[in-house]
């Protein structure tokens, strides 16, 4: 797949298109070979992002790591998907995790910004995918678990999770049969058993949480802060009330409670 075709079919916005191509018609030289297998290798896709920076110093807008990571997408990750039989649409919706954060940077502070070059590469290595409302990495360390991670602009209705979960399952039935068996886990901050009290029964978070049983509770944890309070990394009366969430979880915290993450797994996958 061309870079163009790529950066078309994954809807990158026009600015970033013509900054992706300026970069890439002035760039010398491909990423030395090893650096390559770093980025398409867990246990060392830290050490590989690290390297990839150290070599484009001058990158403070991230598009330039961009670039070479797109570049893989086309080189590598589009080829796997064709050769695995696994169609367009589930490449498009997994690879357009960069153009979510893109535009989400944009939202928030008028420019873009590419700033998740570090998680990129579960999609690139095809360990991670999106299945409708919900995205699924294999996570082949440890412990061996399908992670669930919650995209920012899922659909969190009941429908639309069970939905995610049983196509999810003819996907891992299909193209990764080794993993059958293999327990899904979900590591977030939606889990903790304080939402119940926040948000009601009703709540598509509480009824995500009823998919789970809750395996341990990291009371230290603050990322959540970035997801609920996006902007905000104080607790203090400058934090927004703008919804149901935001209002109650922050009178919570204003009491002096500790919020979290917490980390549960699947009790029972929908017709199962």
């Amino acid at each position: 797949m061309e870079n163009c075709e790529l950066y078309g079919l994954l809807d990158i916005p026009e600015e970033v298109i013509d900054r992706l191509n300026e970069y890439g018609e002035r760039r010398k030289g491909a990423l030395p070979e090893d650096l390559c297998r770093k980025l398409l290798s867990r246990g060392e896709w830290e050490q590989g992002v690290k390297d990839l920076q150290a070599i484009l110093a001058e990158d403070t807008d991230g598009i330039h790591i961009l670039w070479e990571q797109l570049n893989i997408v086309c080189g590598y990750s589009y080829d796997e998907y064709v050769r695995r039989g696994i169609g367009i649409d589930a490449f498009a919706d997994t690879m357009k995790f960069c153009t979510r954060f893109l535009r989400e940077h944009y939202a928030q502070y008028g420019v873009y910004k590419y700033v998740w070059a570090w998680w990129f590469p579960r999609q690139i290595s095809l360990s991670e995918f999106r299945i409708g409302a919900l995205e699924y990495e294999f996570a082949d360390g440890e412990d061996r678990e399908i992670a669930v991670h919650i995209p920012s602009d899922a659909d969190m209705d009941k429908q639309s999770v069970q939905e995610s979960l049983r196509d999810f399952c003819v996907f891992r039935d299909t193209f990764f049969p080794g993993w059958q068996g293999v327990r899904l886990t979900c590591d977030s901050w939606m889990l903790m058993p304080q939402l119940r009290g926040f948000l009601g029964k009703d709540s598509h978070i509480v009824a995500f949480q009823d998919l789970f049983e809750i395996d341990s509770v990291d009371g230290d944890a603050t990322w959540y802060m970035g997801w609920i309070y996006p902007g905000y990394e104080k607790i203090d009366d400058s934090l927004p009330e703008r919804t149901v969430l935001q209002r109650e979880l922050k009178k919570y915290l204003l009491a002096g409670n500790r919020f979290g993450i917490a980390k549960g797994h699947i009790v029972r996958l929908p017709g199962k």
